[in-house]
């Protein structure tokens, strides 16, 4: 009986261990098939909103033109170069930059951090497709807005040249030509932190350079999206009418 009773007791003991072993084993399997997922998902969603614009917009634009549509949308080209150009000013002091609350300001960096993406996918483009008639360099239509709160003298351009005015891809391929996409990230983001912090107001290497290069980018979205835009999500845009 003791013998018996031992044999069926290791039995036991070892059924016992096969299936803790056996459980373990497919805790396992679950873990790494479930960490596969989490990766695929994760290298699924970073490569279909390439230009970040969920976490502003609340939805996924793969077209540049059209998030150069939205941010215009969203603001306006003169108040855009201002507001960049506080924030250095701030992002060089010991000051906090206070004109607007930090969740704007924020939200302002991920709209601008989507521009300058959606610009480097266009970098490399010859041409606009709307060719400026140099001896009318003037004519709203190749600059002014439909919205409302612009006009000829807000929407005008002050920081391209008349090249980068006639082809606004220009300005992109100077743009990334003085720091490649990831230091633009790296370079805006530090201007955005140190504004609104307390004990920012660090060196900033040419400062002033840095500004007319992010004016530039921001005129020459707008100059695109004017020409060469014509719906936002599917809808048609309202132009104002043009003057000749």
């Amino acid at each position: 009986m003791g013998n018996r009773q031992w044999a069926m007791g290791n039995r036991q003991w070892e059924k016992g261990q096969w299936a803790i072993g056996n459980t373990m084993a497919v805790g396992r399997q679950y873990k790494i098939i479930l960490q596969f997922i989490r990766t695929i998902m994760k290298k699924k969603k970073k490569s279909k909103d390439k230009f970040d614009t969920e976490c502003w917009l609340n939805n996924i634009i793969t077209d540049p033109y059209q998030v150069f549509a939205e941010l215009f949308t969203s603001s306006e080209c003169f108040y855009l170069r201002y507001f960049i150009r506080k924030l250095i000013k701030f992002a060089t002091v010991p000051k906090i930059y206070s004109e607007k609350p930090p969740a704007d300001v924020i939200l302002y960096k991920r709209m601008i951090n989507s521009t300058i993406k959606a610009a480097h996918a266009l970098k490399d483009k010859k041409c606009s497709a709307i060719v400026v008639d140099k001896d009318d360099l003037l004519n709203t239509k190749y600059y002014q807005s439909h919205y409302m709160f612009t006009d000829n003298w807000t929407d005008f351009p002050r920081f391209v040249t008349k090249k980068e005015y006639c082809n606004p891809y220009l300005a992109f391929r100077k743009f990334f030509n003085y720091k490649p996409l990831n230091k633009w990230i790296i370079l805006w983001r530090g201007i955005v932190d140190d504004a609104l912090n307390p004990d920012g107001g660090g060196y900033l290497e040419h400062e002033l350079t840095v500004y007319v290069h992010l004016a530039k980018l921001i005129e020459s979205a707008h100059l695109l999206d004017v020409r060469e835009t014509v719906h936002i999500g599917g809808y048609l845009k309202n132009r104002v009418e043009e003057n000749h």
